[in-house]
């Protein structure tokens, strides 16, 4: 909200560079900041055409984000007010800033204010805007051995089981680990890990060198407490703290975890082998599509009835067009390829639609993206709802609405057909609910079995 009765106030553009550079907004001029009150615009088409002569103004604003569609005149109040829709940047335009300076012009969103962003950020930014892949940067001040044997074995045993015939099979270490991007020449000649070499098949202390920030950390829960019952962490000495090991080591976890749980919960083959995949995809995704150089590191948790991943570094894509998928554009590219290699990233740009698609099949929800600024991070979270806790909601509708049919009662639930009838089965099978009549018939619920 702007206060700009005769002309386009001057705290406009710090919240069109701050939106454009967090997750887009909304402002509407003719608002009183303080007050809140609907003061209006005296001279519309004057404040209008200040708006489109500065935002196409490159000494003002490095980039234009608007269009015609963003920008509206409505009466609120007996006044005219303008609603500009400011969208978020894509990354590749990002940072947005104004007055020309990079440096002392770039602001983000925090909360209800705009704030000059910090060097990490503007840096974090221009990293996702460049043309260049983080993960293909040389670590000059690296070498071979930074890199552990042992894991490159076990990545090459992988790739020569899954493909036999590959042409890369029969290559030197070296000349291997330069065809898939883990390596490269230096500036002195010689050849030195690629950051996504290092983080693929490097020790943590290697890593750590490079990335200060760098953590990885897998947590399963018992229970809604904060004690853990089991880890896997970077810097317990435990495992070599690459992402190869780590993910390793997650997926056997989800299979012994996942298995429990069916136990608990009926879950079909099917759906039990669904649901780990599930998990799977999201913790590649997040190795894949992290911002290393962040200040958070990869937090994977695991709950009976909640799945949850952390990286950081925010989308790249709106999610709407993740969820469609067919659109591949990985922070780390070099990395993605690897993990293609064995089989772990199957098709380019679909690794958000096919957790969707599990999830429908499946008849729960869809996962939940959550963005954070301050500092940038993505969570997915991935709710299962207690077998229980279903049926306690099928029981509620049926008891509210007898005559309520599958189909009805599908839709309202958000649950699959099949999942459906075989949950009503269940209840059948206890006692707790008899269908009286046929197709026109009434249900009969008894909470006291």
């Amino acid at each position: 909200m702007k206060c700009c009765r005769n002309t386009l106030s001057k705290d406009f553009w710090p919240t069109y560079s701050a939106f454009a550079n967090t997750f887009g907004g909304t402002v509407i001029l003719g608002i009183d900041d303080e007050t809140r009150s609907v003061v209006g615009v005296d001279d519309p088409e004057k404040v209008l055409k200040e708006l489109w002569d500065l935002v196409n103004d490159p000494k003002k604003v490095s980039v234009n984000l608007l269009s015609p569609k963003d920008v509206e005149k409505k009466e609120l109040l007996g006044r005219t007010v303008i609603e500009i829709h400011i969208p978020r940047a894509e990354h590749r335009k990002r940072p947005v800033f104004i007055n020309g300076s990079m440096d002392n012009g770039t602001y983000k969103r925090n909360g209800e204010g705009d704030y000059h962003c910090s060097v990490s950020e503007l840096q974090q930014m221009l990293r996702d805007a460049s043309e260049t892949s983080p993960d293909s940067e040389v670590m000059e001040d690296l070498s071979m051995d930074d890199l552990d044997s042992r894991t490159v074995s076990s990545f090459r045993e992988r790739v020569s089981k899954r493909n036999p015939a590959h042409p890369w099979n029969d290559r030197e270490d070296a000349e291997f680990l330069r065809l898939i991007g883990a390596c490269a020449k230096g500036d002195d000649g010689r050849p030195h890990p690629t950051l996504a070499g290092l983080l693929m098949f490097g020790f943590d202390y290697s890593i750590m060198t490079a990335l200060p920030n760098y953590h990885l950390d897998y947590l399963e829960f018992s229970d809604d407490t904060r004690n853990w019952s089991y880890r896997i962490s970077t810097g317990t000495g435990e495992f070599t703290g690459n992402l190869y090991n780590f993910i390793v080591e997650v997926a056997n976890r989800l299979l012994v975890v996942n298995r429990r749980r069916k136990e608990i919960e009926n879950f079909s083959n099917r759906e039990d082998s669904s649901l780990i995949r599930a998990q799977r995809e999201l913790a590649i995704n997040a190795l894949i599509h992290a911002d290393h150089h962040g200040t958070r590191g990869i937090r994977i948790e695991w709950r009976e009835n909640r799945f949850s991943v952390r990286n950081p570094g925010i989308l790249r894509i709106p999610l709407v067009e993740m969820i469609t998928g067919g659109i591949s554009d990985p922070r780390n590219p070099r990395l993605a390829l690897m993990f293609g290699l064995i089989g772990m990233v199957e098709r380019a740009g679909s690794g958000v639609s096919d957790v969707v698609a599990v999830c429908r099949e499946m008849g729960i929800p869809d996962p939940l993206y959550i963005e954070t600024s301050e500092p940038e991070t993505v969570t997915v979270d991935l709710r299962i709802p207690p077998f229980d806790d279903v049926k306690g909601e099928v029981l509620t509708i049926l008891e509210d609405d007898p005559k309520v049919s599958l189909d009805m009662l599908s839709k309202k639930l958000g649950l699959e057909k099949n999942k459906l009838v075989r949950l009503v089965n269940s209840l059948k099978n206890e006692g707790k609910v008899e269908r009286i009549g046929g197709t026109r018939g009434y249900w009969v619920v008894d909470r006291t079995r």
